[in-house]
């Protein structure tokens, strides 16, 4: 056999050796798909073994009242802050940053990190919960407050969600308003899900999260940048005040497990 005939034979057989061995990886990971699964299914079952249903449903309707009456508080005094005419802000940081349009990031990726999160919380933490919806109860009361008592107005160039995001802003039109800079909860929320999840997977998306929103908000002008630093500092000072007051004002009600 002439020797280009050689070389082409040697490769023919090498390449048909790596289409083997991948056949035969494909096949162990397939092995390895359901297994998976089925640690994951029994991981949560896992989780839901022994939850007292009956704590679990007092707590978290009591919990969602409270998210409710929050919520009503929130809307209505972030309403009444728009009608205010205030000051455009001078933002060093701003002023040096590029206008970028990540109005895709900030609507439906926040939805679909968020949807994910909540996900994760009721699968694999059932017992805390109700604590997840007190936190995000003392947040909304808290950002309220900042919210209603901001003095300063839009950054200049902001990327209007309503205007290039119709659909999304009108699905949750009553949680956003003109006038709610300080502090940022795109940037807070995200935060609190890593605060609240123990696992190291969970926790590093959400920070990655909270990291991702924060650069996004500044770069369509839709916070300032004292809004984003003050997120990170006032949401763990949220989640420590969420703790100790879930502690002394639920847990003595019904037993549970710690936060």
């Amino acid at each position: 056999m002439p020797p280009a005939e050689n070389i082409l034979e040697e490769k023919l057989e090498e390449l048909e050796r790596r289409f083997t061995d991948s056949a035969r990886e494909i096949k162990e990971l397939r092995k390895l798909l359901p297994k998976a699964a089925q640690r994951e299914i029994a991981e949560i079952k896992d989780e839901w073994h022994g939850v007292h249903y009956k704590w679990w449903i007092y707590t978290l309707a009591g919990a969602l009242f409270m998210f409710c009456l929050s919520y009503a508080l929130y809307t209505k005094l972030g309403w009444v802050a728009d009608q205010r005419a205030l000051p455009i802000g001078n933002d060093w940081l701003l002023r040096r940053l590029p206008l970028v349009n990540t109005l895709p990031i900030l609507s439906w990726g926040w939805f679909g990190l968020h949807f994910y999160a909540a996900g994760a919380a009721v699968a694999y933490h059932p017992r805390r919960i109700p604590f997840l919806i007190f936190l995000l109860t003392v947040y909304m009361v808290v950002r309220t407050a900042f919210v209603f008592l901001s003095p300063i107005g839009a950054p200049t160039g902001m990327v209007d969600m309503r205007l290039h995001d119709a659909i999304f802003s009108r699905i949750l039109g009553t949680w956003t308003f003109m006038n709610e800079f300080v502090f940022s909860g795109h940037t807070a929320i995200p935060f609190l899900f890593f605060l609240f999840f123990k696992t190291p997977g969970l926790k590093r998306l959400m920070l990655a999260g909270s990291i991702l929103m924060a650069v996004c908000v500044l770069l369509s002008r839709n916070h300032y940048t004292v809004d984003v630093l003050g997120a990170f500092f006032t949401s763990y000072s949220v989640y420590a005040l969420s703790r100790a007051g879930y502690k002394s004002l639920l847990e003595p009600l019904f037993r549970t497990t710690s936060v």
